[in-house]
């Protein structure tokens, strides 16, 4: 019973425009390796940022394989691996719900200008070294931050999500000249894998997402201003919910630091 429900589950994924190749239970027998699940390439574009969210989300491991499926696995050995499943759908369930105006565009031939699994997999970011993240605390910036958004500068930082710039694009705070489209650069080094965590939390809330020129800062832009406000907002709520998702991801990766500096 318990087999046949998962694999419903699994099989119900693709409302949500995925295409699953296989996946492995392991729900009897640990010789058979962990939990798994593959999606293949040709599930909507831009999924792969996606997926690689929920497997952080879940406690699962993601990878891009040879071919440019997504594979996922269930390796938390202290977890049974039933929970493993039950976990990893109920988050994937809750992202892809929240995705569902942006695979909603796709369908309008509206596609993202950017390519994040491309770019992750590219020589010149996997070779290329930069200066280590440096936390910054807003009380360093924020008098700088454009008095509209400062709220929300600060609460996206305040979440672990480090911006370096922005603009609010509204012309309260430009009265001097016109403002520049609304804008915000996050960086990317503040923990591993974070540039696909932004590049959902762009999909989500309808910002556009793109590499900026440093090669370590994730841009978000509006193609205009008239929604700049509501999509401010939006932007905290669901870095949020995001923050509250990636929290136990975010706890191991610094106690992996701590315990490679002991």
């Amino acid at each position: 019973m318990i087999s046949s429900e998962i694999r419903r589950s699994i099989k119900a994924l693709s409302k949500f425009d995925l295409v699953v190749n296989h996946y492995n239970l392991a729900l009897t027998n640990s010789l058979e390796g962990p939990p798994s699940i593959e999606f293949d390439r040709t599930s909507y574009p831009g999924f792969e940022a996606h997926l690689f969210t929920i497997a952080d989300a879940s406690q699962w491991m993601p990878e891009l394989d040879s071919e440019d499926n997504v594979i996922l696995y269930g390796i938390d050995n202290r977890s049974d691996p039933f929970f493993l499943w039950i976990r990893f759908l109920e988050i994937a369930n809750e992202v892809m719900r929240y995705l569902e105006n942006y695979r909603h565009e796709l369908k309008h031939g509206i596609y993202p200008s950017t390519d994040w699994a491309y770019n992750e997999n590219r020589w010149y970011r996997k070779n290329w070294e930069g200066p280590n993240h440096r936390f910054k605390p807003t009380e360093e910036f924020l008098n700088s931050v454009d008095e509209s958004i400062r709220e929300q500068i600060k609460a996206l930082n305040d979440l672990g999500f480090s911006t370096t710039q922005s603009c609010s694009g509204l012309e309260k705070d430009h009265p001097d000249r016109e403002p520049y489209l609304p804008y915000v650069m996050f960086d990317e080094r503040a923990y591993t894998r974070s540039s696909a965590h932004l590049f959902t939390l762009a999909d989500i809330t309808g910002w556009v997402p793109s590499y900026g020129p440093h090669n370590f800062d994730i841009e978000f832009r509006l193609h205009d201003s008239k929604r700049a406000e509501e999509l401010w907002d939006k932007l905290v709520v669901v870095a949020r919910r995001l923050a509250q998702l990636l929290e136990d991801y975010r706890l191991n990766l610094k106690q992996e630091l701590v315990e490679q500096i002991v």
